[in-house]
């Protein structure tokens, strides 16, 4: 098994091409933010005093959940590419591992690939606020960021390995990172402001652990700023500083999701 997760890594690693874009999309990310979406979002607030400071930082927490729940995904194209090529199959034959356990490696390589590419966002978001303002944000407030986006990694993960089963073509993986990429910003509450949606979707997003961790993690770091804004307004931006809530939900998506995985491995060993 241990042979598998490394030969997993060595491939990503080697597939600089890969690696490269996967690192520029994130970057394109925070680019877009800055050059299009700062500003704008800056002057809703009327000349409130420090305002820019709290926007900056509000959004790189929601960026940083995006990106915690859409590298999960990259992982699952080597599975489907060693479907397609045969190599798979040869695991199989040879009796190397069996289908349940190559389906947690998988799952465990989804989760290590996520956890590094969303720490290393992190430290690029937290990076660009210190560089900025000019103080030290990697204290408790970055390492709860990191657990809470790591948690959000492992729910990805586990939400990606029932829904790859269903993929069987490239084509197929490729339109799914295209609708992943496209909706994790948006239901982050992050492209678009969580008041400005209709309420129906503001109320599935509250059933959504992209949403909550990306809401608790904007208390987290905007707390401690210097910025008094009404609760109606934190509402409006897709802020709670419900810790409870959001570790609840986060319980029973992963225990779910844990389970439904369990139950579709247990069917393939009979």
């Amino acid at each position: 098994m241990g042979k598998f997760l490394q030969r997993n890594f060595l491939l990503y690693t080697k597939d600089r091409a890969g690696v490269f874009f996967s690192f520029l999309g994130m970057f394109i990310s925070l680019v877009i933010y800055i050059l299009f979406l700062r500003n704008n979002l800056i002057a809703m607030a009327n000349g409130v005093p420090h305002f820019d400071r709290f926007i900056d930082t509000w959004m790189m927490a929601g960026l940083i959940s995006i990106v915690a729940v859409t590298t999960p995904l990259n992982a699952y194209g080597q599975l489907i590419s060693d479907e397609q090529t045969g190599r798979l199959a040869d695991y199989l034959v040879n009796g190397q591992l069996k289908s349940s356990a190559i389906n947690y490696l998988y799952l465990l390589t989804a989760m290590i690939e996520g956890a590094l590419g969303t720490g290393v966002f992190a430290v690029i978001c937290f990076g660009y606020l210190s560089l900025k303002y000019q103080y030290n944000p990697f204290g408790v407030a970055f390492l709860a960021t990191l657990l809470f986006n790591f948690s959000l990694v492992v729910i990805a993960s586990f939400l990606y390995g029932l829904l790859i089963k269903l993929i069987k073509t490239a084509v197929a993986y490729s339109s799914l990172s295209a609708i992943v990429g496209t909706l994790a910003g948006f239901f982050s509450g992050t492209y678009i402001t969580y008041g400005t949606l209709p309420q129906l979707i503001q109320k599935l997003l509250n059933y959504w652990p992209g949403f909550r961790v990306a809401a608790l993690t904007r208390h987290i770091v905007t707390k401690d700023l210097a910025v008094n804004l009404p609760q109606t307004v934190q509402h409006n931006l897709g802020i709670t500083s419900n810790y409870n809530l959001v570790t609840l939900s986060l319980g029973v998506w992963l225990l779910g999701l844990l389970l439904l995985f369990a139950l579709t491995n247990q069917r393939l060993k009979h």
